[in-house]
């Protein structure tokens, strides 16, 4: 058995010895509240009982009994309310940018029978330093004795320049063993060059005693002359003797197959590392005729993507996990881009408990991990102020009509940005918008342009990856250079997500009529016919009848039901064979649904939903 469950079988007993004794004890210290809930205050006061918790250092709640005036009311916990405690995790509690972390690590629930009644027991585990402090109702709680108190503005203050101080801090740490002879005066020189190409003015450096007090206000070595991360970073002679797997990126292009795997090893200052990684990447990067531009040849990714990604990736790792930056190409599928570090927590939105599931990221919040690597970064022409910024990301993808890029967050500090190489208005979300067409038109008041087309299906796209866990970036006005939202929002064809969204933080989400698969209640209504016996083809076929029907006013052939039905059931990639026997499949079962009575078929060979009666 834990400490921490001998710690709890201790305060149970505690209250059990209390209750059966008829003798008043206090049971509640600063790690220990207890709670009657019977009332609405009550479940309030519970909500910042947990805050407290959190922002301090932990501890249990205790529900179904409380002490009041030295005796104890006990009338047991609700088990119907068992919901209310799980909602603790997601629900109330929000950062410093109102967002609901994922608190499903912090807060734990159990159930303890004392004295024949069920109480419930909160395990609430203390925030790490970089996440604190969490507010419930604009407010912030920490645990002062036996009671929950405000924290004073002052006290937030401090704490948030803290962390500040320690994600700042990471970029100069002193490396051990480095000393000013690990240092390339010619590299330092090739920098001080460009510094005074902005218009200042800094001599060149005759040896490296000489550069001392400018690698000090540098931040490259410190007080003392330690050598610093950032110092080998940008001037190491042989940096990977120090930093080992911090100064090198590999990158693979993958074939299917190991005889015609390519790959590139690189061991670097941060500079040389970002010309490797992006010459490789762009030396792989296939050409095609393009969508747009007149049908030239076009890289099916624009250099500026490709140098700014990569660039970025060096620019905001963590630079103290001794982790390499990994770069993935996969011929026809994606960029997939590894980087040691994570998101901070005002930037991430998750929400989960609607149907339309939430998980973005915020573009736009100016910090990076290494702000002073960042400002040298500059000089070099590496990064545009803070990088390409995910805002922009989005802007180039959007311009060149490139797929959503996401992230994947799965691996825990590691962020892997994945941008496909496929089309944003590929074939299915083209058919998709078509049958949607009328409705789209209707709503706009058939002012629909390219642009709106664009937006609405990098939302579609978007919730589609959220539900696999995937985060997109979040689309907003403020970055998005077509500027169409507010008219997507005005025609009602994007609504506000209802439970994400803030003041500050709009996070837009389509129209549910949009996002419907299984029209199966609304086709038994206009048929008056029910569809459990049918299976599953009958029904997907009934759909796609349904959707282009109800919404674009459109009967519709059994070769355009095809290629619907072939990306839902096979993907995007056709084999031709299985394409072809699922056409004549698409037949039968248009000819099976028009003897049922459920579909009529037009003088074109066009099908609709029959009308019946009710």
């Amino acid at each position: 058995m834990t400490e921490k469950n001998d710690l709890l079988n201790r305060i149970i007993l505690g209250i059990e010895t209390t209750l059966s004794s008829g003798q008043f004890q206090d049971n509640e210290d600063p790690i220990v509240e207890l709670k009657d809930l019977a009332s609405g205050n009550e479940w309030t006061s519970l909500k910042e009982t947990v805050c407290a918790f959190l922002n301090t250092n932990g501890g249990y709640v205790i529900c179904g009994i409380r002490e009041r005036n030295k005796q104890y009311s006990f009338p047991g916990f609700d088990r119907n309310n068992e919901g209310r405690i799980i909602e603790l995790r997601s629900r109330f509690f929000k950062n410093d940018n109102d967002v609901l972390p994922d608190l499903s690590e912090n807060i734990d629930f159990d159930y303890r029978n004392v004295l024949g009644k069920t109480l419930a027991v909160i395990t609430v585990r203390p925030l790490s330093e970089d996440l604190k402090y969490l507010k419930f109702d604009d407010v912030y709680y920490e645990r002062v004795l036996t009671q929950d108190k405000v924290i004073p503005q002052a006290k937030i203050i401090q704490h948030r320049e803290y962390k500040t101080e320690l994600e700042y801090s990471k970029e100069i740490n002193p490396v051990a063993n480095a000393t000013l002879d690990d240092l390339d005066i010619d590299k330092i020189n090739q920098f001080i060059i460009k510094v005074n190409a902005t218009g200042r003015k800094e001599t060149v450096k005759k040896d490296l005693q000489d550069a001392a007090d400018f690698l000090r206000r540098r931040y490259c070595i410190n007080a003392e002359g330690a050598v610093t991360v950032l110092g080998l970073l940008l001037f190491g002679k042989e940096p990977f003797q120090h930093l080992e797997y911090r100064a090198e990126v590999d990158c693979y292009f993958e074939t299917g197959n190991d005889i015609g795997r390519d790959k590139r090893i690189s061991q670097n200052d941060v500079i040389n590392l970002m010309d490797d990684a992006f010459s490789f990447v762009w030396g792989h990067i296939k050409v095609g005729r393009s969508y747009i531009g007149g049908g030239r040849s076009e890289p099916e990714f624009p250099e500026k993507l490709v140098r700014e990604v990569v660039n970025n990736a060096f620019a905001h790792r963590d630079y103290v996990a001794n982790k390499f930056i990994t770069i993935k190409i996969n011929p026809g599928e994606s960029i997939e881009i590894k980087n040691p570090g994570s998101f901070k927590q005002k930037m991430l939105i998750t929400d989960t408990s609607t149907k339309s599931e939430i998980r973005r990221i915020i573009s736009g919040v100016p910090e990076t991990k290494n702000p002073k690597l960042a400002n040298v970064l500059k000089a070099f022409d590496k990064i545009e102020s803070q990088g390409i910024g995910m805002a922009t990301l989005v802007s180039v993808c959007l311009e060149n009509q490139i797929d959503v890029p996401y992230y994947d967050l799965s691996v825990p500090d590691t962020i892997s940005l994945v941008i496909p190489s496929g089309k944003l208005m590929d074939d299915e979300t083209q058919r998709w918008m078509n049958s949607f067409y009328g409705y789209l038109s209707e709503r706009l008041d058939g002012k629909i342009t390219q642009e709106h087309e664009l937006v609405l299906a990098y939302l579609l796209k978007s919730e589609r990856l959220n539900k696999k866990r995937l985060y997109t970036i979040l689309l907003s006005p403020s970055n998005n250079h077509f500027d169409v939202l507010s008219d997507l929002k005005q025609s009602g064809l994007v609504i506000e997500h209802p439970s994400a969204s803030s003041e500050q933080t709009p996070i837009y989400v389509l129209d549910k009529d949009l996002t419907i698969v299984d029209f199966s209640k609304q086709i038994e209504k206009q048929t008056g016919k029910s569809l459990a016996g049918l299976d599953d083809a009958h029904k997907r076929v009934l759909n796609i009848v349904y959707r282009y029907n109800h919404y674009n006013n459109q009967s519709i052939k059994p070769n355009v039901i095809t290629p619907d039905l072939y990306s839902q059931l096979h993907g995007k990639e056709i084999e031709p064979t299985t394409y072809e026997s699922l056409g004549r499949k698409v037949r039968k079962i248009c000819s099976d649904l028009l003897k049922a009575d459920i579909l009529s078929k037009k003088d074109d060979k066009s099908y609709e939903i029959k009308k019946g009666s009710t």
